[in-house]
């Protein structure tokens, strides 16, 4: 990520908007203030985002749940009235 002041970005405007468009960020420090350019169609926070094997069990342990507490949640969703119509 370029890091520059105010007057060489203005020199360099114009590549380094480009650069932004592309998904670069830029840093500007105008004013003891830090100014970052980038693109909105640049990459995301999710692209960004590194995957976390977040689950400590099987994931299928999951899905086939216990069937008796299953029957439970069941009973508890049909007494108050399951899905309305």
């Amino acid at each position: 990520m370029p890091s520059l002041n105010s007057t060489n970005f203005r020199k360099q405007m114009f590549p380094l908007l480009d650069r932004a468009a592309a998904g670069e960020v830029i840093e500007i420090l105008h004013k003891g203030v830090v100014i970052h350019v980038t693109s909105q169609r640049g990459s995301t926070k999710l692209s960004r985002a590194k995957r976390q094997h977040a689950l400590l069990v099987d994931p299928d342990s999951i899905v086939h749940s216990d069937p008796e507490l299953l029957q439970g949640m069941e009973r508890e969703f049909n007494r108050f009235g399951g899905i309305p119509e």
